[in-house]
């Protein structure tokens, strides 16, 4: 499994939990000691059992795809059908042009009625047309897996950015037509109502929903509160939240402890604007934030503990870290290396590594 995560404007992070050492990896890392196959294979073999443990029931801690849209709080949500669909042809050969109707928009003001999106929808190839059509770009969403049809309704996200002009970049959709996708809206709309009572400055209703039944509104609750100023203020707020992350971490079910990790990520990663913490982490990326790391090191399923250790080692990295500084986390070895950005270039390595803004790395990577 691999995730790849960029942190915009604060640093250049690269984070890649893999297999420890690649097959087609031809050079091993210079920054860890050479193992034998005997002692690599034991630690990806405890690996792949702990990843099958804890991903096994995954499904019902996966956010859906609408979520996306959802955790930003000045995207447009909103119902609409599908008028006029324009596939591809002569001049526009690699998407699908919709025509939308608003039929109700459950979040942000707008007197459009009429939208017009692209999907990424193509008709099957022809039998023996062997030319294949690359798609670099971004995660497709729901919307764009689905041929769209004249009649077909959608519960869609999509910025603000040229909802003016009547244009729409959908990025996370549902699929009113399928049962269980549309069984979602009523979340989606208890979601919303949770955002409007909480408003601009009051946390207590996001606060509430930290105990939520469905995992994903926990998440994006505890998101918005990590990112709300008001709460990282208010200290009976931040010990909510981490009470809340605490009471997650010793659950006995894994995915409910993978759950907690993943609140804590941003407050062990600066988040894209400058934060007031040390090297731009939210305010609330204090002591009590190390203290949950250290319990969840001690985590019986290792994936989890693995992660533990990389958040706990980029938290105390970032806490203290001068301009231009790097490190590399090798969370399965309970290793990690401090080192100037020029001397990450080049370097072979599986792991996790991330930097800090300066001279040397503000070109990105």
């Amino acid at each position: 499994m691999h995730w790849i995560r960029s942190i915009a404007l604060l640093l250049v992070a690269l984070y890649i939990p893999v297999p420890l050492w690649p097959q087609e990896q031809t050079e091993k890392s210079k920054l860890v000691s050479d193992l034998s196959a005997k002692v690599s294979g034991a630690i990806d073999e405890s690996r792949d059992r702990a990843h099958h443990e804890l991903f096994a029931d995954y499904v019902h801690y996966q956010a859906p795809d609408i979520a996306g849209p959802l955790a930003d709080p000045h995207s447009f949500i909103g119902f609409v059908s599908v008028t006029h669909v324009k596939y591809p042809g002569e001049g526009n050969p690699y998407s699908t042009r919709v025509t939308l109707h608003v039929d109700q928009l459950l979040r942000g003001p707008s007197e459009q009625t009429e939208l017009q999106a692209e999907s990424r929808w193509v008709p099957p190839r022809p039998s023996g047309d062997e030319v294949p059509i690359i798609d670099s770009g971004p995660r497709g969403t729901i919307f764009d897996y689905k041929k769209p049809d004249v009649g077909n309704r959608f519960l869609i996200g999509f910025p603000a950015l040229d909802v003016d002009s009547g244009r729409a970049y959908i990025f996370g959709a549902i699929d009113l037509s399928n049962h269980d996708q549309a069984s979602l809206t009523p979340e989606v709309e208890r979601f919303l109502g949770i955002e409007s009572a909480a408003g601009s400055s009051n946390f207590g209703p996001f606060l509430t929903a930290l105990n939520d039944s469905v995992p994903w509104i926990r998440d994006l609750s505890a998101q918005r509160l990590i990112q709300s100023e008001t709460c990282n203020n208010s200290s009976a707020c931040r010990e909510a939240l981490l009470n809340s992350a605490r009471r997650l971490l010793r659950s006995k079910k894994p995915g409910e402890r993978w759950e907690a990790l993943q609140w804590m990520q941003p407050l062990t990663l600066p988040t894209g604007e400058r934060q007031a913490g040390p090297n731009g982490l939210p305010p609330m990326s204090k002591s009590a934030v190390r203290e949950l790391l250290v319990l969840a090191l001690s985590d019986p399923n290792l994936w989890i503990a693995d992660e533990a250790f990389c958040r706990l080692e980029l938290f105390d990295f970032f806490q203290s870290a001068g301009p231009g500084e790097c490190i590399v986390v090798f969370p399965p070895l309970r290793k990690s290396v401090r080192l100037p950005f020029g001397e990450l270039k080049g370097v072979s390595m599986s792991g996790a590594n991330a930097c800090t803004p300066g001279q040397d790395s503000s070109d990105g990577e």
